[in-house]
This record gives C-alpha cells, structure tokens and sequence, in this order.
C-alpha cells in the first residue's frame, strides 16, 4: 500500500505544527500541504488531490463548511475530518449535511486524531477486466449477440418502434408498440400499416413513403393514430428510411411518442389564455431579455397595440415606460422579493400618458434563475387626475385656513415644545438603553469568539505538546503522573473555557435554536446548583428570527439566575409556545414570592436591575412582559409579535402561462 497524502487546513499556524507533530509518528502518512483558509484549501485540494484532508470550520474568508461542500464536489476521491474546537452537538447537523467523513474535538486531538485516520483509510485495490481465456469469438457469435442487444433496447424502450417495408407491411413490433396500439405482435406483424391509420390520415402514409425512398427521414411529425379499441392517440412521429447492404432503400424504421397528454395541457393552456382575456387589467409576460411572450386583450385595449405588434417587443421600449425610481433598483428588489408593486407611466399608441398601479411577479427556472416575469396593469389615470383636482380643493380650503391654524399654533407652541422636549428625552433614554444591551450582547459575543479562537486554540495546542512530551517521558513513573495530570488538567482548562464562551453567547443558540441552546444551560445550572428545571416546549416549535431567539434566551438566563439567587426555590417551569403572529413565554416558581411592596416598585420601574434589562429587551422588540407574584411563587410572561411576509396574488398564473401569441 503507498503513502496516503494528508492536507492540514487551519488559520492557526501553531495548531498545524501541532498537528504536523502528531502526524510524523506514522512513517506511511505524508503531509502532502497545508491551508489557512477555505479558498487556499479547494485550490490545494484540486492540485494536491490528498487522501485526506483535516478541515478547520471557523476561517477568514471562506469557512470550512463551505470549503468541504466544495472539495467533495470537485475531489470527491478527497475524505475530509472536521477537527473543530466546538462540541460535536454543536456542529454535527454541519457534519451530515456537508459529506464530511468524521469528526475530531481539538481538544482531543493528541487521543483522537490517529485513530480517527486509520478508520478512514481503506486498503486500495484495482479490478481487471475480465477477458476471454481462448480469445477466439467468431464473428457470426458476435453478430448474434449484437443482435440480441439491439433487440432487447428495442423492446425494453419506452417508444413505440415499428418497421415496416416500403409497401407499408409491418415486419418489426416491439411491447411498447403493444402497449400503445393494444395490438399483440402476433396480430400486428405482416399487417399493413394502414391498420393504425385513421382513414382521414391515410393520404399522408404516401407522402412518407416518397420522402423514403429519397433517403430522408422525418422527424418529429405530429399526427394522430387509433388504437385497437378505436379510440385516437396524438403522436409525434421519426421515421427513418432503411437500407440494405446495397444501401438501397428497402423499409422503414418509425418510432411513435404519445403526446397526448402534452396536447392536452396545450389546449389547457390555450383555455387559460382565453380566461386571461376576459380580464379586465392589462396582462402581458415578458422573458428573461423583457421581451413580450404574452399580450391579452385588455392589454391590446389599453394600450392599442395589438398581439402581433406587442410579443417580441421590448416591453419598456413599446410603452415608453416611465419608473418611479431606476430600474436597477425596480429589478434588485424584483430579484430579492419575486414582486415588485407600483405606478407607472406608460404611453399609448398614440402617444397620450396612461398611469398604471402595476404588479409584477417573478418566475424562475429549476435552477433559481429569472425565466419570466408577469406584469399585471391596471389604468389609474383618472383616479389620479382626480386626486388631483381634490389636492387643488384642499390646497384652496388650506389657505383659508391659514389664518386660524396660524393663531392655534401660536397658543400651543409652548405645550408642543414642552411635550417634544419629554420625548425626546424617554426616546433618548430609551435608545440608549438598547444601545448598551446591543453592546452587552456585542461584548459578549466577542469575548466569547476570543475565547474560542485565541485562549481555546492555544490550550489545544498545549494540549498537543503535552501529547508530545508524553510520548518520550519513557520509564519515569513520577514524570508520567506529572505529564498525565498535566493532560487533564489542561483537558479541564479546555472545557472550562469552552463552557465560559457558550455562557457568553452559545453557538447552539445560532446553529439549532432555542430549544437546544436553553436544553444545554439547564443542563449546566442543574450541574452548578440544586435546581431544577422542567422545560415545556413544542418538538415541532421551529425557528425564529436571531434577535428574537437572543432575547428570550437572555430572559430565561436572567429569570432562571433570580430564582436561584432570591426565591429560595428548588424548581421552577419554562413554558414557550407560539402562534401564527406570536410567541408567549412563561418561567414560574415555586418560592417565597414578591413582596407587595417591591412588586410596585418593579411595575412602576423603579427598581430591579435585571428586571429593567428584560423589560428593555422586550420593549425593543415590541413586546409586553407581566410579572405575578403570591404567596406560592413568582410567575413572569413575556409575549412576542412574529414579523409577517405579505405576498401577492398572481403566483398561479405564472405556473400554467407560456406565450400564447
């Protein structure tokens, strides 16, 4: 067996010498490069084309999820392990969803990493081909059974295949034939082909037969055909002249496909179309180029171009269309929403201005691509023209007015004045409220990314050198306990550091939710405390937008470290359910409770430290937080509005329209 050939891919130049030292122990493993980053990664990959390749995830640039899901795509010979310093929860949706082949805890990697490249090694074996010992195949065998494969795709294809001889006898018939004509090959063969010709289509048998005995084929001849049971097929039909050794013509070869579906759909279209018509608003689609493909006939009476005029034409240039705003901008949101809604300006035939409220509505192909566009108009010119003259109406009516509005205004000016100054004041006080929380929340997230990549990264390394040194401690009993709890040590450090970072801002939180990320503090609160926790929460409760799911995970960090800290509880419920528009969560204890007093205090927003960040986070949102107390416990509900998408009609249309011109 050769060497197998190793890429490193880390931004951390000490984890791979790190690794590079763990891997020298093997004498038949070569580092054949090294990477810090996804993009120098697939290039190395593509050149070096290695056995393996040991794949960072968090990297400037390109990361390595989207660097693995490109190396398995181009090298697919290529295995990659993922040695990442997150939690194997944390990343192992990543993992199935890339293709990659394993996974490796960095702070394992001095225990893990050999055994996990064994397993992916395989010994490497070749197959020869098979070949006849005598070499001695006549060339009648070989005929046959060229015959004998021909015959079997004849028969095992999905188009009806027919031959025949230039008199029109059917000599060939395969079980597709059968199954289309319902004709069994006993009662087909030596028929005239007239036998599936309606007589109203017979005169085009000779008109075919001509064309043979020119040598020319016919291809994609649409026609109709009847079945045994007399009922009428639409086809589409190849025929093919057939020459004997002379190459002189002596038959036929016609492969027919049913195409009666297609035809079906076609006059399904065309019905569509004709509903179109009766519309009242201008519908007309236009290709990927803006090119006219449809036109209806309200579009034909707005705009007096008729159908031949319009498709083809350029549709912005053929109205001399007017836009609110660039059309760059018109096609970036066209692109990013798939509807656009506005008025535009449009010319008739005869150059007079029609305005339009006008929608239009994105298709795209398979593949994500911009493949039509429908635009539906409706003619607002004289409801415009009428807004006008109630804009003129009410301008008149103002400047009546002016008089009297001026000597109201003087009277209240100063209660304006005063009352814009306290707003402007609780807005400021307000914005700067959720100023410091994103802050807050932006420390945190840094602390804890330089905890992960700078302090974590480093341990690990120290972790690996470690390894190294436990490697040529030898016989010294008192020096390899020393390096051992040393490993551990180091190992707890590792674990310490990572548990500090997710408190600070949890990756599952960002990778698998709300359920998952509260799950992992429950389960750390119940390791540091004696409380616990029972979590009520829908399997199927799905995602919500980041700063929403950052929120509440705050206010259940926060609610569950007040009971700890002040109810003298030993449990305490999360209960968090959502409806179309809303979420609603709930945490309760069991505990000593609120007094009266304080519990005033904390409504009228006078006290509580902790409780005046939840309350801001759930004011930035838009949200309402209540908080109930009694004699049995304390329970606070937070209600969240979900964002809604608003869409549009005419996301039907475009599924059954084709140009129709």
């Amino acid at each position: 067996m050769g060497s197998v050939r190793i890429l490193i891919v880390d931004d951390h130049e000490t984890v791979r010498r790190g690794v590079r030292i763990l891997l020298s122990s093997r004498r038949d493993w070569v580092v054949c490069g090294e990477a810090g980053d996804g993009f120098e990664a697939v290039e190395k990959a593509k050149i070096l084309r290695p056995d393996v390749v040991l794949m960072d995830i968090s990297m400037p640039g390109m990361d390595g999820v989207e660097a693995t899901k490109i190396i398995r795509r181009e090298v697919p010979e290529s295995k990659v392990i993922i040695v990442s310093q997150n939690d194997l929860t944390v990343v192992s949706s990543q993992i199935a969803d890339i293709d990659a082949s394993g996974y490796v805890n960095k702070a394992d990697l001095a225990r893990d990493l050999l055994p996990a490249v064994e397993s992916l090694i395989a010994d490497r074996s070749g197959e020869r081909t098979a070949t006849d010992a005598s070499g001695d195949v006549s060339e009648r065998t070989l005929a046959r059974r060229a015959g004998d494969l021909l015959a079997a795709i004849v028969d095992s294809s999905d188009d009806a295949i027919v031959s025949k001889t230039l008199d029109g006898v059917i000599t060939s018939w395969n079980k597709s034939a059968e199954r289309l004509f319902g004709y069994t090959r006993e009662e087909a063969m030596g028929q005239h082909i007239t036998l599936v010709i309606p007589e109203d289509r017979r005169d085009e048998e000779a008109k075919i037969i001509e064309r043979l005995r020119r040598g020319e084929r016919v291809d994609h001849f649409e026609t109709v055909r009847v079945r045994k049971d007399g009922t009428l097929l639409d086809l589409s039909l190849t025929i093919s002249p057939v020459k004997d050794a002379g190459g002189r013509v002596v038959g036929a070869s016609k492969v027919a496909r049913d195409i009666t579906e297609r035809k079906q759909a076609e006059q399904a279209l065309a019905e569509r179309a004709r509903l179109l018509d009766l519309s009242n608003d201008a519908i007309f689609v236009r290709d990927a180029a803006d090119r006219v493909t449809y036109w209806n006939q309200s579009a034909s009476a707005l705009y007096g171009y008729s159908r031949e005029e319009a498709v083809g034409r350029v549709s912005h240039e053929l109205l001399r269309t007017e836009f609110p705003e660039p059309l760059e901008r018109i096609t970036e949101q066209l692109r990013q929403d798939n509807r656009w809604t506005g008025e535009l300006i449009h010319r008739h035939k005869d150059g007079s201005q029609i305005i339009v409220a006008s929608r239009w509505t994105l298709d795209r192909d398979d593949g994500g691509n911009r493949r039509r566009v429908l635009e539906t108009n409706n003619d607002i010119t004289q409801q415009k023209l009428n807004e006008r003259a109630l804009r003129e109406s009410e301008e008149r009516l103002r400047t009546l007015s002016d008089g009297l509005e001026i000597q109201v205004r003087a009277r209240t000016q100063e209660l304006e004045q005063r009352n814009a100054e306290i707003l402007q004041q609780s807005e400021q006080l307000r914005e700067l409220s959720n100023r410091l929380l994103k802050t807050q929340d932006e420390e945190r997230r840094r602390i804890a990314r330089e905890l992960h990549d700078s302090a974590g990264q480093l341990i690990t390394v120290l972790g690996m050198n470690i390894a190294g040194i436990a490697q040529r401690v030898g016989q010294n009993p008192t020096l390899s306990e020393t390096v051992e709890d040393t490993q551990n040590l180091v190992q707890q450090l590792s674990r310490e550091i990572r548990t500090t970072s997710y408190l600070l801002h949890p990756p599952l939180l960002d990778e698998n939710g709300l359920s998952q990320a509260i799950h992992w503090y429950m389960q750390g609160l119940r390791e540091r405390t004696d409380l616990e926790i029972d979590l009520n929460i829908p399997e199927n409760f799905g995602r919500l937008p980041a700063d929403l799911e950052l929120t509440i995970f705050r206010i259940v960090q926060e609610g569950l470290t007040n009971i700890h800290r002040h109810s003298g509880s030993k449990t305490a419920t999360i209960g968090l359910s959502r409806s179309a528009d809303s979420v609603l969560l709930r945490i309760e204890d069991h505990g000593n409770g609120i007094s009266p007093e304080k519990l005033a205090a904390i409504r009228a927003q006078r006290t509580g430290v902790g409780i005046t960040g939840m309350r801001e986070r759930v004011r930035h949102l838009k949200g309402a937080m209540d908080i109930q107390s009694n004699e049995t416990g304390v329970t606070i509900s937070v209600t969240f509005p979900i964002p809604k998408i608003s869409t549009s009609r005419s996301d039907g249309i475009l599924q059954s329209l084709e140009a129709a011109g």
